[in-house]
């Protein structure tokens, strides 16, 4: 499987002008982000409060390592150590995929009517994980969970740089029980609980369309067409990506296959010179050829996933907003039925004969329906007033991701077209005394 600190990859073992790039934790590949900038409250967006700066490193340190397959066959699944430091005390467990799936499903219950933007948990891809299961070819295998690895990473620190989901009691049990977590049921694609929320959440989708929101505040439908914009050029980054990404492998299996012709035409040559020549020429593209593998990596760790990240953050961003909707819609019914109840308490005061129980009946009903306008209301007014602050956190937040994320590509490219340069350059200084 995948060694302790996912040991370093040799492009070429033979070769001293390898290039050798570290895949472990501390590697320039590895993306888990702590922006040098990260604005929260330091009251949680349920009482809001004061905003301050700070920088993840001061709420805590998370790293995800050690992934390991148990099992085999299409029963297998990945575990992965999760590392933290809360607080100054250190952690380490074992998770295993479900279980940061059921840890994201039971923070987005607690807290998205609250109006709290829960980061994104990479999505239980079926097809993907059922080819990584049944492949034989441990690169693609090591691919996927490496991919993931990061997703995840992210997908913790971003939990952990909100104040109100760090202190979360499921968080901590989280990252700090050590022993087995109690399966989540609804995390399975095909399980009874996983098609009732799915049908759960297209009646809501439905509804939320269909009910149209007299919002007095013009904030609202501002954020809402700046998230439907952000969408469709997101996807459009993402798509041009995949294709970049597709381009730069193309180009690696390109310049392999030139670098094995060219081997094997040096393999005939009958000139020394020359066939020495074409020998560093071959070992040259074949040394390039794992450069730009290495660069399409690089190009699907620091930007596809990012991209793909940012898409989660926006369906999130949209699924406060939609809540609020739904909050607003209680509210109103609530409203209807407590107007409606006054007209049928009206008609019995003004009725020949009054029945006293019924009266007694419909004036409890009342203050029921009383109770639940104000508690409805209530909750609207503050899932209002915590989206407003939990968007002003990512506006600002988002561009210190941004910026880390293309800073980290942007080196590691730098270092490639480097090692690119000095292999082309190591050939030319041997051709020199070809004749």
């Amino acid at each position: 499987m995948l060694d302790d600190e996912f040991a370093e990859l040799d492009l070429n073992e033979n070769s001293e002008n390898a290039l050798n790039v570290s895949l472990n934790s501390e590697s320039c590949l590895q993306t888990g982000f702590t922006p040098e900038r990260i604005v929260i409250h330091d009251k949680s967006p349920i009482d809001i409060g004061k905003e301050t700066v700070k920088t993840v490193s001061d709420v805590a340190y998370v790293k995800i390592t050690n992934p390991a397959k148990v099992g085999e066959g299409i029963s297998s699944y990945v575990v992965y150590r999760v590392n933290t430091k809360l607080n100054g005390k250190e952690f380490s467990v074992l998770r295993r995929f479900s279980d940061f799936l059921g840890l994201h499903e039971r923070l987005v219950t607690k807290y998205l009517s609250e109006g709290v933007i829960v980061p994104p948990v990479p999505s239980k891809d079926m097809l993907a994980t059922t080819k990584v299961k049944m492949s034989k070819d441990v690169s693609v295998e090591n691919e996927f969970v490496e991919r993931r690895r990061i997703a995840l990473e992210r997908f913790l620190s971003r939990v952990l740089s909100h104040p109100v989901l760090r202190i979360d009691e499921d968080v901590c049990e989280f990252l700090q029980h050590e022993g087995e977590l109690p399966r989540a049921t609804n995390t399975q694609l095909l399980s009874g609980a996983a098609a009732i929320k799915v049908m759960k959440n297209l009646g809501d989708a439905i509804g939320k369309l269909a009910y149209k929101v007299d919002d007095p505040e013009e904030f609202f439908y501002q954020k809402a067409d700046e998230l439907d914009g952000w969408e469709k050029q997101l996807k459009r980054l993402h798509s041009s990506l995949l294709n970049l990404v597709s381009g730069d492998n193309d180009l690696a299996n390109a310049e392999a296959g030139l670098s094995r012709s060219v081997l094997l035409l040096a393999n005939v040559e009958e000139n020394t010179g020359l066939a020495q020549a074409l020998h560093h020429l071959a070992e040259t593209e074949g040394h390039v050829a794992d450069l730009h593998a290495l660069q399409a990596e690089a190009h699907t760790c620091h930007l596809v996933e990012y991209s793909r990240e940012l898409l989660g953050m926006v369906q999130a961003c949209k699924d406060v907003l939609s809540e609020r909707v739904r909050i607003y819609r209680t509210w109103k019914t609530a409203e209807a039925n407590l107007r409606s109840k006054r007209e049928q308490k009206i008609r019995m005061e003004m009725a020949p004969r009054n029945d006293n129980k019924k009266m007694a009946t419909i004036t409890m009903e009342l203050e029921d329906l009383e109770n639940r306008v104000d508690q409805a209301q209530h909750k609207f007014n503050n899932i209002s007033i915590n989206i407003k602050k939990e968007f002003q956190n990512f506006d600002l937040n988002r561009f210190a991701y941004f910026k880390q994320a293309t800073t980290e590509y942007l080196e590691l490219l730098l270092q490639i077209q480097l090692k690119v340069l000095e292999n082309w350059e190591k050939y030319l200084s041997c051709t020199n005394g070809v004749n």
